[in-house]
């Protein structure tokens, strides 16, 4: 074995002795990238260079590849009947041909581009925290106040859904901040690299070719760098419940290969060739005792989907598709002309027949892909415990048919942007469910009913009764279905006891035991006004506070 070892270490110090001694009669040819395909995590270069041969033996140096590869994908092909015998690869400095001063003058634009977004972030987590301040001192002085139960709990459900509001935004712009802030340090110390490199890395290829006949030859060199990537999101569009939602695929590209990719033939592939994994296989499973952790709570553990029905009567509110099929459109050319897209049991290829520039620093780059048009089914949705707002929700079917991948959406309704949501391709729901904002024309008001609501003492126990009344409006001019959640607790403690006591029945009501949650699935017609309502018991000792 160590035999075998020292042989092949002495004949690779020979061949790296031979192309070092034949450095200055090598024949140096320029290469041209000519095709980039991007992986999630990593991307395959192809580059082309083409010279001429004399028969026989050829020494040839190949510059302008990247340095950050795996060596191990390297492969070399020849026209002409040409056979590359020995190849060598190696990093090399290389001084700047181009000036730095137009990379620095765009960074520094890009930072005051950062700052003007942080100042208006600033701005937001200020006067957020302010508003937090004023609500706190606000609710102290009702607390400190004579205020009946009844009062009390509007007060503390109205500072909780906006305190909610507050910090849920105060915790976005917090990130953005951080986002920003990191953006702007590397940025700067980029600019502080740059103004003192004088040197670039470039990966070179020394190797020796022999030709059958003398010929002008073009070699093509691929391989393998993890100095790149993709990442999908994508638009959404809905311009109003009767009509189609529009769904563009993006894709944000990026590299730092060092290398510009100047006019490339683009591939977006979602395989990961540089995973490594390996299918798994059990291994023995031996039982021990471990120390007792903090549980979690099983309403943290679980949650419920928006709805429960399969289908309900959609003749007021169903999309007119055949109306929409005699609307004439005139054909002119998307990108979508432009684009192949190929899938097999492993993955999903983008083919981009129009050529593209994605610079090496590392900027982003959006690249469209295709547009998508599917129907959906709209419903209003609510959960006045946790927010008044009702949201307009767009449920998709069958959407595995549209082979999306999971990112984030920027949604917009009627013209309107809304929002960013995200979307979630390995949902095993049947259906996916895009929030579109929330709409205003549906009012919704959740109350406590005092009349059949108590808290009475029986031995060494309390048990209380809530009743809450939900009125929903529908101030729309169309007939809207409206889906409408409401909660009850549910107990893991023998000593705690809770029971669902009635709830409307008079619609369609779907009971969520395991998590305590009541839904109502009601159509309501333009100018109608519902009710609903939902009364538990809760039993628990007296000695005890519990997190009613």
């Amino acid at each position: 074995m160590k035999t075998k070892f020292l042989f092949t270490s002495l004949f690779l110090l020979c061949i790296s002795a031979a192309f070092a001694q034949n450095e200055e009669t090598a024949k140096t040819i320029k290469s041209k990238l000519s095709e980039a395909t991007v992986f999630l995590r990593g991307a395959e270069l192809t580059h082309t260079a083409t010279t001429n041969l004399a028969k026989g033996d050829n020494e040839l140096k190949i510059e302008g590849l990247s340095p950050n590869i795996d060596r191990n994908s390297l492969k070399i092909r020849a026209t002409n009947g040409a056979i590359v015998s020995a190849f060598d690869f190696s990093v090399d400095d290389f001084p700047l041909t181009t000036p730095n001063e137009t990379k620095i003058k765009t960074m520094k634009d890009s930072i005051e581009l950062i700052v003007e977004q942080l100042d208006k972030v600033k701005a937001e987590i200020k006067i957020d925290g302010e508003l937090n301040q004023l609500m706190k001192k606000g609710i102290d002085k009702n607390i400190s106040d004579t205020l009946t139960i009844n009062d009390l709990m509007k007060t503390m459900e109205y500072y909780q859904t906006k305190s909610t509001e507050i910090e849920t935004r105060l915790i976005t712009n917090r990130n953005k901040q951080k986002k920003l802030e990191a953006s702007i340090s590397g940025l700067n110390q980029r600019i502080k690299t740059e103004s003192t490199r004088e040197y670039e890395k470039s990966g070179v290829l020394r190797f020796r070719c022999a030709a059958p006949i003398a010929s002008t030859t073009t070699f093509s060199v691929s391989y393998y760098t993890s100095s790149a990537q993709w990442t999908p999101y994508y638009d959404i569009n809905a311009t109003s419940i009767s009509r189609p939602i529009k769904i563009v695929a993006k894709a944000k590209v990026s590299q730092t290969t060092t290398v510009d990719w100047n006019n490339v033939k683009l591939t977006l592939s979602t395989a990961s060739p540089s995973s490594g994994k390996v299918a798994p296989l059990f291994n023995t499973w031996f039982l021990q005792y471990i120390s007792r952790q903090p549980s979690i709570s099983p309403g943290y553990a679980m949650q419920n989907s928006y709805s429960y029905a399969n289908r309900m009567d959609k003749k007021d509110i169903s999309m007119d598709m055949e109306s929409l099929s005699e609307v004439m459109v005139v054909e002119e050319k998307s990108i979508d002309d432009y684009i192949t897209t190929q899938q097999n049991d492993l993955n999903l290829t983008y083919s981009i027949d129009l050529p593209y520039t994605i610079p090496g620093d590392g900027k982003e780059q959006s690249i469209d892909l295709l547009t998508k048009e599917t129907s959906a089914d709209y419903q209003y949705y609510c959960a006045p415990k946790l927010d008044n707002a009702t949201y307009l929700l767009a449920e998709i079917s069958d959407w595995e048919n549209l082979n999306l991948l999971s990112g984030k959406a920027n949604v917009t309704y009627d013209g309107t942007y809304i929002g960013e949501t995200y979307i979630n391709a390995s949902s095993t729901g049947e259906k996916l469910s895009l929030t579109l904002g929330a709409d205003k024309r549906v009012s919704v008001k959740r109350e406590l009913v005092k009349d059949y609501s108590s808290k009475k003492t029986f031995g060494g126990d309390i048990e209380q009764v809530f009743t809450y009344k939900l009125t929903v409006k529908n101030n729309n001019t169309r007939t809207i279905k409206m889906v409408l959640k409401d909660q009850y607790p549910k107990s893991t403690n023998k000593d705690i006891k809770t029971e669902l006591i009635a709830k409307d029945t008079t619609t369609p009501t779907f009971n969520k035991e395991d998590l305590g949650v009541v839904t109502w699935e009601d159509n309501l017609k333009p100018g109608e006004t519902k009710v609903y309502q939902i009364s538990y018991s809760v039993k628990y000792p007296k000695d005890k506070t519990i997190n009613l």
